[in-house]
Order: structure tokens, then C-alpha cells, then sequence
């Protein structure tokens, strides 16, 4: 008998599935200059990025080299926006300075996911989470810090759920960064399958793929020197983040001048190689924009560097 799908679209559906059903429309942008608004008033938004995207895609050998996948998380993005900047301004916490201020963000990441879970449920993004867990048992549930995660073999992707938020981030972050990894690593850029939604606490988690990225075991794992100079080559230079209360590695970063973007977490098991060819590829890495209240400017600012100034508002 065949196993029933998932409520919702499948691991293998097309990203066109999120097409044309944003329901904001026009609103984004508004969304977007109430973002640099709030922001203006030390009040924490999201900052958009719209302008590091552009920069990114600018530099693709290739048009639409930025990978598929981003119009899901472009409207979810929005949704949750929606949610978040639609409290009341006493209610939205001041821009934080410090790394423990950024707790502050529970309530708004709570009105943000509740928009986010309306739309879903709207438009048939929920992805059956009892589905989800049967598969993820049945491979040994295997996953990381942040994700549960199972290989759809037919598909040719990993399903991959988000359970935890590292670095104390919010969904929001999570969505952009998904964007990000779009145009800086198009070839393992994430789709977004949908949202689980669990019957009884109505807890949302977004459930993403990415390609099957073979990998060559037959050879030394990547070096730092390697991926030194695989980012050097996307105008990234290596920084060195106080990690566990001392200046070192630990967080393999690499920082963007140009666009404030920070992509950490490239050690040798994210940055692979790949069998009968010199490419390496950049598989899982933590991708975050340095702006005035994030984790990224905090990190940055702990060794030194100047937070950027926001974007300029469209």
C-alpha cells in the first residue's frame, strides 16, 4: 500500500509552490520601510537584506545563479514580519547592545511566528509533522544543533526541520539566512518544504532541503588554507571571533566588508570536497548580517570592528 504524503507539499514538490500566493502583495515594501523606521527609533526590526542580495547577485557569473528557493522564504520573510513589527511599539524591544539582550526578542519572535503559522495554514504550507518524524526515526535520528534531519534518496535532498534557534536567534533570522545562503552558495542553496504545526501546542518549525552534495572521502579533509582561499575569492577575509571567552578560530568566520555579511561555522565538515574535480562545496554554514542589534555586530564588535550603519531605506 502506498505511504500517504505529507499535508502540504512534499519533500520532492517544486519551489513554484510557493508562487503567487504571498497575500501581502505591495506590502512588503511598506513592511520594509516600517523595518528602517523602527530601527531609526532603536527599536528592533529585522534588517531587510535586499541590498547585500543585489550585491551578491550583481557578482554571479551567471543570472539567476542565486539558486532556487528564495520566493518561499522572500513571502514567509514578509509574513513573519508582519507579525513582528505589528506589535505595538512599547511592546518591541530596544536594538540590543550586549549578546544576553537579545533574549528580549521572545515576544516578538512569538507574534512573528503566529503570522507566519496563519499564512501556512492559509495555503497549505504545513508539512505533516507525523510524516516528518516517521522518516526522521526510521534513519536513526540523525540531525545537528539546530536541525532533525533525514535523506529523501528518490528526491535527491536532504529534508531538514529546525528545532533549535543557536545564538539566540529568531525565525526571522533563520528566513533571511536562508536567503543569504541562496546568493552566496547557490549550488546547496535550501528550498523551503513547508512548516510543521504540532496538533496540541501549535509550535510552528520550518522545514527545509537541500541538495545531495556527494563528497570525497577518498582525500584529506578541506584545510583552513583552502577555505581561506575558496572565500577570499567571494571577497570574504577570515576573522577571529572570541570563542569561548578567547580570541581563536572556534567559529571558522569569515566577514564580507563590502556588505557586512558574516558566514561562520566553515570547518571541514561543512566545506567539503567534491569526488573527481578540485571544487569544494560549502554546505551547512551559519550566515548572519552585521547591522546595529544583531548577533553578528555584537560578535564583530567584541574584536574591534565598527558596526555598519543601516541600509539606506528604498
Amino acid at each position: 500500500m502506498p505511504e500517504p504524503s505529507p499535508a502540504g507539499p512534499k519533500p520532492t514538490s517544486a519551489p513554484a509552490g510557493f508562487e503567487g500566493d504571498s497575500g501581502l502583495g505591495g506590502g512588503l515594501h511598506a513592511l520594509t520601510l516600517q523595518a528602517f523606521q523602527l530601527r531609526s527609533q532603536h527599536c528592533h526590526a529585522l534588517h531587510p537584506v535586499d541590498t547585500a542580495l543585489q550585491y551578491y547577485r550583481a557578482q554571479a557569473e551567471f543570472p539567476g545563479e542565486e539558486g532556487h528557493g528564495g520566493g518561499g522564504f522572500e513571502q514567509a520573510e514578509a509574513h513573519y514580519r508582519a507579525g513582528a513589527q505589528g506589535l505595538r511599539l512599547s511592546e518591541i524591544p530596544q536594538l540590543a547592545q550586549q549578546l544576553r539582550e537579545l533574549t528580549r526578542l521572545g515576544p516578538l519572535d512569538r507574534a512573528g511566528r503566529k503570522a507566519l503559522r496563519k499564512w501556512a495554514e492559509d495555503h497549505a504550507h504545513v508539512f505533516d509533522e507525523e510524516y516528518f518524524f516517521r522518516h526522521w526515526e526510521a534513519q536513526g535520528k540523525r540531525g545537528g544543533a539546530e536541525h532533525q534531519v533525514y535523506h529523501d534518496q528518490d528526491a535527491g535532498r536532504w529534508i531538514k526541520r529546525l528545532y533549535h534557534g543557536v545564538n539566540s536567534s529568531t525565525l526571522g533570522d533563520y528566513l533571511v539566512r536562508m536567503r543569504l545562503h541562496a546568493a552566496i552558495f547557490p549550488e546547496t542553496a535550501y528550498r523551503l518544504e513547508g512548516f510543521t504545526i504540532n496538533p496540541k501546542n501549535k509550535e510552528l518549525a520550518p522545514v527545509v532541503s537541500q541538495p545531495h552534495v556527494e563528497v570525497d572521502i577518498t582525500r584529506p579533509l578541506v584545510t583552513k588554507s583552502e577555505t581561506d582561499d575558496l572565500m577570499a575569492t567571494m571577497g570574504f577575509a577570515p576573522v577571529r571571533l572570541i570563542h569561548d571567552g578567547a580570541l581563536d578560530d572556534g567559529y571558522f568566520a569569515y566577514l564580507h566588508p563590502v556588505t557586512g555579511v558574516l558566514t561562520h561555522d566553515l570547518h571541514d565538515e561543512n566545506v567539503v570536497r567534491i569526488p573527481e574535480t578540485d571544487a569544494i562545496a560549502v554546505i551547512d554554514p551559519y550566515i548572519s548580517l552585521a547591522r546595529r542589534g544583531t548577533w553578528a555586530a555584537i560578535k564583530l564588535a567584541e574584536v574591534g570592528f565598527p558596526t555598519p550603519p543601516d541600509d539606506r531605506s528604498p
